[in-house]
């Protein structure tokens, strides 16, 4: 259970209460006083207890969970389980050429599409409904304003979350991590329905483009390492989307060759010297 209602006497009794059925401290929850208490006519008829709210306070990786926990969207998550597991039994070593520098659309795709479709096809307005909904779901957990912009590429669709920079922070989580783990499960919800794969890009207050800015500047400052020391580097984990970035940045570069190793989520890119050209 997350909260507790209580009624007693005084406020503090009641929230005390509380506290104890929760088993949490004060600075655990957040309190809401539903009904002040009162005295009644001279302190004896008619008074009336105190009654409180007292909910447990959730950071944003518990709250996030608890909208996963959706039967449909667990569904999803499960089929994903099963195709990774798949993948991993396979154990496929695999070194990417310059000349395959980004993560190939069929590796994202089998990400994020099961073999079999487990609901019914959504055309592209009732698709938006659907994106909207699951935001909405997760913004209001949060209890954070926000607006929503969704825009159909082609075969993409761009999802944009945007809202006070000092509160967004935390749809977006370390290095992106938690917005990775909504557009992950979004991009599952999405292929679930669609007849054909379509890429799902969702951003929060423009954090991929910075982002983006930033691994350009590592791989550029990364480049000149191993060319200066002629040893290889690697960087750290980072997801499809982030090293294909990388890879792209340095596909041209003279002397420099990159690759991927490793299997998600600790997968990563190796910058090292292309000994194909001589010295």
């Amino acid at each position: 259970m997350n909260f507790s209602i209580q009624s007693a006497k005084t406020i503090d009794e009641a929230v005390e209460k509380a506290l104890l059925e929760l088993k949490a401290t004060p600075g655990e929850v957040e309190i809401e006083v539903i009904e002040e208490p009162s005295g009644g006519f001279l302190g004896l008829i008619g008074g009336k207890d105190a009654i409180v709210k007292v909910k447990k306070k959730m950071d944003h990786k518990d709250i996030v969970e608890s909208i996963l926990k959706d039967e449909e969207i667990q569904t999803v998550r499960t089929v994903l389980d099963e195709k990774a597991q798949q993948e991993a039994q396979e154990a496929v070593e695999d070194e990417e050429s310059d000349e395959v520098f980004a993560e190939s659309e069929e590796e994202e795709e089998a990400e994020a599409t099961p073999e079999e479709p487990a609901f019914e096809r959504l055309n592209d307005e009732e698709m938006e409904a659907m994106i909207r909904d699951y935001i909405d779901r997760i913004m209001g957990a949060m209890d954070l304003a926000y607006t929503l912009s969704v825009d159909f590429n082609e075969n993409e669709i761009d999802v944009s979350i945007d809202g006070k920079k000092e509160e967004t922070g935390i749809v977006i989580g370390k290095h992106g991590s938690t917005l990775n783990g909504i557009q992950i499960v979004l991009s599952a919800m999405v292929n679930q329905r669609s007849e054909e794969f379509r890429r799902v890009i969702v951003d929060c207050s423009g954090y991929r483009k910075k982002r983006e800015q930033v691994l350009k500047r590592i791989a550029g400052k990364t480049a000149n390492k191993v060319l200066k020391t002629n040893k290889s580097i690697k960087l750290e984990p980072m997801n499809a989307q982030e090293r294909r970035i990388i890879h792209a940045c340095l596909a041209n570069v003279d002397g420099i060759r990159t690759r991927s190793e490793g299997k998600d989520p600790h997968r990563r890119v190796v910058i090292h010297k292309d000994t194909s050209q001589p010295s």
